[in-house]
């Protein structure tokens, strides 16, 4: 359960695929936020991952996505918006765990890098929860080995 005031995961990193979507704007979105004039796009990187704490999600798989930060916005009595991590075990056919990172635009490509080169373990650490999801306050990769399961 994602209920603690404040909880620490960690995840061995698994895989990665992804890069760009690419689909029709809906007539809705409003002609500022199109891609030449009809298109929406989004740079994201799924990774395939695993729990390996707290005990009770130990071995559970997670998916984890990043996705390009464009523009901070900071408020005086919440923390910055960067992440999300929820549990969606039952919402739709394979769900699960997962997390959404939000990686500053200008360390976008530094990150893709160490992604696919070094990276093999994440560590974040969520706060407000309401059993089904909580807002990150912190996220770290290393190149260290993951810790057993």
């Amino acid at each position: 359960m994602l209920t603690e005031a404040r909880q620490d995961f960690s995840l061995e990193l698994r895989g990665s695929d992804g890069g760009l979507g690419l689909m029709s704007a809906s007539r809705y979105t409003p002609r500022r936020h199109r891609f030449q004039g009809g298109l929406n796009y989004s740079l994201m990187i799924e990774v395939e991952g695993r729990m390996l704490a707290p005990q009770p999600m130990a071995g559970r798989r997670i998916r984890v996505w990043l996705c390009q930060l464009k523009s901070w916005h900071f408020a005086k009595h919440r923390h910055p918006f960067i992440g999300y991590i929820c549990d969606r075990t039952g919402e739709l056919p394979g769900g699960g765990l997962e997390t959404m990172l939000y990686i500053p635009e200008d360390a976008w490509l530094p990150a893709i890098g160490c992604l696919a080169a070094t990276w093999r373990r994440l560590d974040i650490t969520g706060a407000e929860g309401n059993g089904r999801d909580m807002t990150l306050i912190d996220f770290s990769f290393s190149s260290d080995a993951p810790l057993s399961a």
